[in-house]
């Protein structure tokens, strides 16, 4: 997978994650004399608080996975300390 393909992975479900996790900002309140309109919160509160979860979680997600990735160990090729036997007959048990 190239990079570009990869940046705009990211990108997109960074948008998707987003969009899902801030429905619940864009709900409808109800309405009536029977739900007391309460304080709400600015613009600025909703951006940081879904916002700032979404780009939080990506962070701890990305860290994860950094701090658990392995590299595949690879042993050196084998020299010329390594015994050999010139006898080619097979073992007997």
């Amino acid at each position: 997978m190239k990079t570009p393909a990869r940046v705009l992975g990211l990108v997109l479900a960074t948008v998707v994650t987003f969009i899902a996790g801030s429905g619940a900002a864009f709900a409808d309140a109800p309405t009536g004399s029977a739900w007391p309109k309460g304080d709400g919160r600015s613009d600025l509160d909703n951006w940081l608080l879904f916002g700032g979860g979404t780009v939080g979680l990506f962070i701890v997600i990305s860290l994860f996975g950094l701090l658990t990735a392995r590299r595949n160990f690879v042993p050196p090729a084998p020299g010329a300390h390594v015994a050999t036997t010139s006898d080619n007959s097979p073992a007997h048990h």
